[in-house]
């Protein structure tokens, strides 16, 4: 029995090396490329692979909000893709520290298509369109942060004058945020 465990070993280890070191893609990273490749990205929304064009699963996405409370900023995100995809939904951190219902102060971002509403059919650019919005008409209904929810709920003037605060590197509720302007 050791020895047949041994030869199937030596097997696919022999198989391994026969590819000319080639790594094969998985399904997700084909579809994550082809999701990639159909990208229209307005002027103000751009992709970066700090891993280089061939390490698809980690990408980066800064979004420039050109209306909205957070017009002028620059929020950057990470995506982490599982090659599970599209069977599974990316992993998505905002990696700026903003003042927003919608993203907590550690970049947890609350996007329904990132949870319970993601289907397979569903890509990339359906994700990136999902925060371009979040930035253009918020939502305090379903926050992730309650507090700054609360104050667009019921002081939507004091909200913007909260997220330019935040946005110039000022201090709201007692936290300190970076400059993203």
């Amino acid at each position: 029995m050791i020895k047949l465990f041994s030869v199937k070993e030596k097997q696919k280890l022999e198989a391994g090396n026969n590819n000319g070191g080639v790594k094969r893609q998985t399904a997700g990273e084909i579809r994550l490329q082809k999701d990639i490749s159909e990208l229209h990205l307005s002027k103000s929304t751009t992709i970066e692979f700090p891993n280089g064009k061939d390490k698809l699963l980690d990408f980066n996405v800064t979004i420039k909000p050109e209306e909205g409370f957070h017009k002028g900023a620059t929020i950057a995100f990470t995506f982490s893709v599982s090659p599970m995809y599209p069977h599974e939904a990316p992993k998505v951190k905002c990696k700026t520290k903003v003042y927003h219902p919608n993203i907590d102060l550690d970049g947890n971002v609350c996007l329904n298509i990132l949870r319970e509403d993601w289907k397979p059919v569903l890509s990339i650019s359906a994700i990136i369109y999902g925060l371009q919005f979040l930035f253009l008409d918020p939502n305090p209904d379903d926050p992730l942060n309650k507090e700054a929810a609360e104050v667009l709920r019921t002081d939507p003037k004091q909200f913007a004058i909260n997220v330019r605060r935040s946005m110039q590197g000022g201090y709201v509720g007692g936290v300190s945020f970076a400059p993203c302007i």
